[in-house]
């Protein structure tokens, strides 16, 4: 008789009024599926049901003076502690982690001792370890003289607590120090646990591996080894097989259900994938599943919403009222997960406005945090032919099928703590203590089922392993691992890749087409990826879109600031001033670059060695006070007047008496031309692989003297490179003989332009250096579009 069918029979004298009595699911998140079984099992005036952590938070507050803070308002006012010792408030991400530390410590009862008695601890570590625990003692005392009290950090108070006559148990609970001395005054009337399974030869023969046998032999609990379900192990070999395999077996199993009361079970280990597997496989189930897992807030509209408004610091109230109207209205259009995110929107507005007194001048920085990293739960049918739920929430009922995944290094078991306070090596026993449970919530359960599927991944490429565990089981119950890729076949593009067919109405297109240095870069190292963006007008979806890069902005607020500085007198001796007031004042910066302070930094020092150099030079080039023309925009024709050639100069100058082409540039190298000159570098019919910078001066020249501004002998044309790291590399100038030769250079261009107009077909050239980070590539069908590192 398993411990729920025990339960039933204790409580079952007592109907129809069952409320004396107080039940506690003591492992993982098994209070609704106890409340659940009990409501059908017995009806009438149900008992308290209550998680361990509940239970032990109603013991230990009880006879006590304050009241039991919540973990938002706790890790409020903590930050707010951190903030005044500090001098500068800590990001949110590394105050919840040091309360999660403090935490962790406090419940696993670890002292000075444990870290002393340590061997290899310098004494400015143990220093900053006896900070950790006064620091943890000092706000206890402040939230008690709050009128507050934490029950994570009151682990001492619970040591004390005893159990009710009419308090039943069912399973066991994490071992810590404290919940075993309170696991030993249990009267063993009132404990309900069920036998682990174990493999035949781990209860003869105890192997070298860690598993809950020690647990389990430690308490004198019952063990099992006999009537054993159906075991299999699998290995996934790469990630897309986990939605497959999960797929593959709800269809197997909905064609083969016997009667409506089978139901498969789905545990998932790793609850950071929950959102992937909703979109991917559940949220289409509808009613056949209930998803029992957290899912995150921030991916859900509701929650965009509401960071926008603390953003803006808007009114709550009023983003509260619409979501309530909108849940109102729509209630029956919504699916399950975006009426629990409009639902935790309002309880997160209700406890944002509670606690926005205490976040003073952090209220945007911390109400952000905590929106971002709230979690909602659906609320399902227990009845439903698949369930899905996290290991701890389905022992005891059961089952024909299950499928346990993925049990991978560092998942199972739990990593118990992740962050930079803590070394197990030194309180070895938090780890031992949550590989316990973990490994025995786990057997439990697996002696429930007639069929259990344990997978992992294995997946070189995403640097997931299955967890050695995974092995352990896998031997001690006689069963070979087997790897498969469930995932579906791999792409395999046609043999020719696709093409643009070329007609008279493209010719005379292309032949109109204002050519710039980017828009020829692009046609003629892939003409296929030109025509998809600037004729069909093809654009990948905002969610494709890559962000702007930092550089591309910083490069942009460069040529505006260099374009403000025209007029400037004496731009050596004012540059700084009229730096600062821009980068403040910039938009695109502001909205674009969220480092911007550091990348304020690293442009100003570069552009201050810069201004250091040219102090000292007879004539300043990129400082100059002689610049007469800004971002300049000229047009002209080329190739005998067949194609039209459009540009924008960065700056033209007088500088050693002569008229200087300049272009900044925000690097630190750029390719000049090759030795047999530009012209000869674009000759003949093949698809180039990448178009020389240098072509882009030649154009500015050419368009120049066109437009009868300067003769091809009074000018030089050079590169400035703000980011070159001296006084040679700083200056990248176009050699001479390519400005004597610019027509030539230009007619080579219309050549080659002629030569790809008058193709049959446009393919894309998938060596082409662009082909990197081209967004098109689903299109073109590129032989490796779904190796690592294409995107």
């Amino acid at each position: 008789m398993n411990a729920l069918e025990q339960l039933i029979d204790r409580l079952a004298p007592h109907r129809p009024d069952f409320s004396d009595f107080t039940v506690v699911a003591m492992s993982g998140r098994g209070r609704d599926l106890l409340h659940d079984a009990l409501h059908r099992r017995l009806g009438g005036l149900m008992p308290a049901v209550l998680n361990f952590d509940d239970y032990k938070a109603r013991l230990t507050g009880e006879g006590r003076p304050g009241t039991s803070v919540t973990r938002e308002e706790v890790l409020v006012r903590f930050h707010a502690r951190l903030k005044r010792e500090r001098d500068v408030a800590p990001p949110p991400e590394d105050t919840e982690r040091l309360l999660n530390f403090l935490s962790l410590i406090a419940k696993y009862s670890v002292g000075m001792n444990d870290f002393a008695r340590a061997e290899r601890l310098p004494d400015e570590q143990m220093g900053r370890i006896a900070g950790f625990f006064a620091l943890a003692q000092e706000f206890r005392e402040e939230l008690a003289a709050a009128g507050r009290f934490y029950i994570p950090l009151e682990e001492e108070v619970w040591a004390e607590a005893q159990p009710r006559k009419n308090d039943l148990f069912v399973g066991l609970p994490l071992m810590t120090p404290v919940n075993e001395r309170f696991f030993a005054r249990i009267p063993r009337d009132n404990l309900f646990t069920d036998a682990p399974l174990f493999g035949p030869t781990l209860l003869e023969a105890r192997p070298d591996y860690e598993s809950a046998l020690t647990l389990v032999r430690r308490l004198n609990l019952p063990e099992r080894s006999d009537n054993m379900p159906v075991l299999s192990f699998t290995e996934l070999a790469d990630q897309p097989a986990l939605t497959a395999l999960v797929g593959g077996t709800i269809t197997e199993f909905l064609a083969s259900r016997a009667g409506p009361d089978e139901q498969l079970l789905i545990v998932l280990l790793d609850e950071t994938l929950s959102f992937y597997l909703w979109e991917m496989v559940f949220r289409p189930l509808g009613d056949l599943v209930n998803f029992a897992l957290w899912l995150p807030f921030r991916h859900f509209g509701a929650a965009h919403r509401l960071l926008e408004a603390v953003s803006q610091d808007a009114p709550l109230a009023d983003l509260r009222r619409e979501i309530a109207r909108e849940l109102a209205g729509r209630w029956h259009e919504l699916d399950a997960a975006n009426r629990a995110a409009g639902e935790k929107a309002i309880t997160l507005i209700d406890m944002l406005t509670e606690l926005r007194p205490l976040m003073g001048g952090d209220w945007p920085t911390l109400a952000s945090h905590l929106v971002v990293n709230s979690k909602l739960y659906l609320a399902g049918r227990r009845g439903a032919p698949v369930q899905v739920a996290p290991l701890g929430e389905t022992t005891g009922v059961p089952y024909r099928r299950t499928l346990v995944l993925p049990m991978d290094r560092d998942i199972f078991p739990t990593k118990p703590f992740d962050g930079p306070f803590l070394n197990l090596i030194h309180v070895p026993r938090i780890h031992q203590a949550m590989f316990e449970a973990d490994d025995l919530a786990l057997r439990q359960f697996l002696a429930f089922g007639a069929e259990a599927q344990i997978a992992a991944r294995y997946d070189t490429v995403a640097g997931m392993a299955p967890s050695p565990h995974f092995a352990f089981l896998a031997a001690e119950f006689g069963c070979p691992r087997v790897r498969r890729r469930v995932a579906a076949a791999a792409l395999i593009p046609p043999g020719n890749p696709p093409a643009i067919e070329n007609d008279a109405g493209l010719r005379e297109w292309l032949g109109r087409y204002h050519w710039s240095f980017s828009a020829l870069s692009v046609f003629f190292t892939c003409p296929y990826r030109f025509l998809l963006e600037e004729r069909s007008r093809i654009a990948p979806p905002d969610a494709l879109e890559p962000e702007e890069s930092a550089n591309l902005v910083i490069g942009n607020f460069i040529h505006n600031f260099f374009a403000g500085m025209k007029h400037c007198p004496a731009p050596l001796d004012r540059w700084q001033t009229a730096f600062d007031e821009q980068w403040e004042a910039d938009a695109e910066v502001r909205d674009k670059i969220p480092d911007r302070a550091v990348r304020k930094a690293i442009l100003s020092s570069y552009l201050e060695e810069i201004a250091a150099r040219e102090r000292g030079m007879d004539e300043p080039l990129l400082f100059s006070g002689n610049v007469r023309e800004t971002e300049l925009k000229l047009e002209a024709a080329f190739g005998a007047g067949q194609y039209r050639l459009t540009g924008r100069l960065d700056r033209l100058q007088q500088h050693a008496g002569r008229w200087l082409v300049a272009d900044l540039k925000y690097k630190d190298k750029i390719a000049l031309p090759p030795r047999d000159g530009l012209a000869a570098s674009i000759a003949g019919t093949e698809t180039l692989n990448k178009f020389n910078d240098a072509f882009q001066l030649v154009f500015y020249i050419h368009l120049l003297v066109s437009a009868g501004r300067a003769a091809a002998g009074e000018l030089d044309a050079a590169f400035l490179l703000l980011r070159a790291g001296g006084a040679e590399g700083f200056r990248a100038d176009l050699p001479a003989a390519e400005i004597a030769a610019h027509g030539q250079t230009m007619d080579a261009v219309a050549r080659r332009l002629d030569g790809l107009v008058a193709q049959t077909a446009f393919k894309p050239n998938f060596r082409a250096a662009i082909c990197a980070w081209c967004p098109f590539k689903a299109l073109c069908l590129r032989p490796d579009l779904y190796r690592g590192g294409n995107w």
